[in-house]
């Protein structure tokens, strides 16, 4: 028993300079949320995420676990994020919701949720300020592909700025779903990215083989790829990801080529791929 008391005596301590070091955090937290204010900058940044939990789980030596790193470290971003200024992220569906849940598992308890209804309706809450960012479903292990984020996608001055590939503990019925976040700021490169790019094109036997003749011309690989009929004209719609930010790309020569047999071309965003 003297034993059991010594060791939480020890843990106690180490609580005490944890909590001080959190704070310490917090205020620096408070003073680059200032800075970002000042000069408009958006809040969230995806890449830095990415970085910050990949070095921890690289610098740690265990025996926390890659999962418990990030889970703890999800919460303290969280509540950083929210001492930063009052974050609002849209999300379809009521509160437990599939979106809501895989939302606060990426964004954690300290940030605050506006349950939209409709996967519109999140497209209209980031555009129009009232969210920061926005939380959808891109595709369904189901169903494929959702058709109304295709829609909002294909019209929207929005960026996607990240990806979600959630696990089984956040949602447990659609493991192998995808989600992506949207907001307005454009990423720069993390070093191990994906661009999404939306072909229009003329609704006819060939165009598809045509329109992606560039990038097999320019040895750029496709990773994803969904295909819509367009609500407003009879074109189709292509949505192709890419390996590698768009600065990455042989960006004027790609689009140029891809000009001559698409009617529109719209690179949707660059942004990290996600940590598995």
């Amino acid at each position: 028993m003297n034993d059991l008391a010594g060791l939480r005596d020890k843990i106690d301590a180490i609580d005490t300079e944890l909590l001080r070091l959190l704070n310490e955090r917090a205020l620096l937290a408070k003073e680059i949320g200032a800075i970002k204010n000042l000069h408009a900058l958006p809040i969230y940044s995806p890449v830095r995420e990415m970085k910050l939990l990949r070095s921890l789980v690289e610098r740690s030596e265990g025996p926390l676990t890659r999962d418990a790193i990030h889970a703890i470290y999800r919460e303290i971003m969280s509540a950083s994020i929210a001492l930063e200024k009052d974050v609002a992220i849209a999300c379809p569906g009521p509160i437990g919701s599939a979106s809501h849940r895989i939302a606060l598992a990426k964004f954690g308890s300290s940030v605050r949720y506006l349950c939209a209804n409709s996967i519109a309706e999140v497209f209209e809450d980031v555009a129009t300020g009232r969210a920061d960012c926005g939380v959808v479903p891109l595709e369904d292990p189901g169903h494929g592909f959702l058709n109304a984020t295709l829609d909002e996608l294909a019209h929207t001055t929005l960026s996607i700025c990240a990806e979600i590939s959630p696990d089984p503990s956040a949602n447990a019925k659609s493991p192998d779903g995808r989600y992506i976040i949207i907001g307005s700021q454009v990423n720069n490169p993390s070093g191990n990215d994906q661009t999404m790019v939306l072909l229009r094109i003329e609704n006819k036997p060939g165009s598809l083989v045509a329109a992606l003749e560039p990038f097999k011309e320019m040895d750029i690989n496709l990773t994803h790829f969904a295909t819509r009929t367009s609500n407003t004209t009879d074109d189709a719609l292509f949505f192709v990801q890419t390996d590698g930010h768009k600065s990455d790309l042989p960006t004027p020569e790609l689009l140029g080529a891809l000009s001559k047999n698409c009617r529109e071309i719209k690179i949707l965003g660059s942004y990290p791929k996600p940590l598995l």
